[in-house]
C-alpha cells in the first residue's frame, strides 16, 4: 500500500520523467541519485530522510530546469508532499498537473 507522500512523489517523478528529463536526489546531506532517468532507482532514493529535493535536467544541454522540495507526513492525503519549487514556469506546471490545483497567479 503506499501512503498519500509515496503517491505524489510517484506521480511528480513519472511527470518529470516523461518529459524527457533527467532527475537528482538530494536527501538534505548528499546528492544520492545524480542525471537519472531510472524510476525505480529514484524512488528507492526518496524518503530515507524526512525531505528530499528533486533536481531536474535537460539532458540534452544538462542545464537545470527546477528543484522541488518535498517534505513527509505534513498531510495523510499527500497533497503537501511538494513543499516548495523553483518558481518558473515549467516548475508551475507540473505542480499543477500533479497536485491538481490551481494556482493565483
Amino acid at each position: 500500500m503506499q501512503t498519500g507522500d509515496q503517491f505524489y512523489a510517484r506521480k511528480l517523478v513519472n511527470n518529470i520523467l516523461s518529459r524527457d528529463y533527467t532527475i537528482s536526489v538530494n536527501d538534505g546531506e548528499e546528492w544520492t541519485v545524480v542525471d537519472s532517468r531510472l524510476e525505480a532507482k529514484i524512488m528507492d532514493a526518496l524518503m530515507t530522510t524526512d525531505e528530499d529535493i528533486i533536481k531536474f535536467k535537460d539532458p540534452l544541454d544538462c542545464k537545470t530546469l527546477g528543484n522541488f522540495y518535498l517534505v513527509y507526513g505534513n498531510d495523510p492525503s499527500g497533497k503537501e508532499v511538494i513543499s516548495d519549487y523553483t518558481d518558473n514556469r515549467m516548475c508551475d506546471q507540473i505542480w499543477q498537473e500533479v497536485v491538481g490545483k490551481e494556482l493565483d497567479l
